[in-house]
């Protein structure tokens, strides 16, 4: 069910981005979801959950905002030992650009103090595109060449944009100076699938999130599906 709903969720991203100039060098954000489908059997089903994303350096690093007694923390807490993997919704997601472009993909637990280096097969399975611009920016920018400016009434410094596919129409609310979605709307043509992300800029933290996340213990991804 979380990987079905990230992937409805990259593909709305998907649909939603513009090719930009050079990205600020530092940007922070709160990134939140609200998934609502009405499935065949009557029951509607509500999907709600917050990301926080932080750019610096050649670095992105996005992890779930889990609320207070999460089970992941209270499992942890209380040692239990019926966790025996890593919940791939908690873990960090840590991606690194370097100068020749390529990308250093690591899922970060926090809990246990470790990093799980991830291949470009197992991208999917963690739900990224294995594109920077989404790494950094939440957006593929090829994308939003496809749209249209809508005439939408868009608050100053941005503009809507609309576009999608047969299967799901799509709308952005694009911030033109610093380069990142504000909000994206996603609707289906009989209206039984809805997916809104809000996006706020935040300030930068003082430290950054990954500055430990190096010295972690280092394992593969595989390790994590024994």
């Amino acid at each position: 069910m979380k990987h079905a709903m990230r992937k409805l969720i990259l593909g709305a991203l998907a649909a939603a981005a513009m090719a930009a100039p050079a990205l600020a060098q530092s940007l922070a954000l709160k990134v939140e979801h609200d998934i609502t489908v009405l499935g065949a059997d009557g029951v509607t089903r509500i999907n709600r959950f917050s990301e926080r994303l932080v750019r610096q350096d050649g670095q992105s690093w996005v992890v779930r905002i889990l609320p207070p007694h999460a089970h992941e923390d209270e499992e942890h807490q209380a040692g239990r030992k019926e966790h025996k993997h890593m919940d791939l919704a908690a873990a960090a997601r840590w991606v690194v650009r370097g100068a020749d472009g390529q990308l250093r993909v690591r899922l970060v637990n926090l809990h246990e103090q470790k990093t799980y280096e991830v291949g470009a097969p197992d991208y999917a399975n963690i739900g990224f595109d294995g594109k920077w611009t989404t790494a950094s920016q939440l957006l593929d920018p090829e994308q939003l060449r496809r749209m249209k400016p809508a005439a939408r009434p868009a608050p100053a410094g941005a503009r809507w944009y609309e576009g999608g596919t047969q299967t799901a129409r799509v709308q952005v609310l694009w911030d033109e100076k610093e380069r990142y979605p504000r909000r994206i709307e996603s609707t289906n043509p009989r209206g039984t699938s809805r997916s809104i992300t809000a996006v706020t800029r935040e300030p930068m933290p003082a430290v950054a999130p990954w500055a430990q996340a190096g010295s972690y213990a280092q394992k593969d991804y595989s390790d994590l599906l024994d």
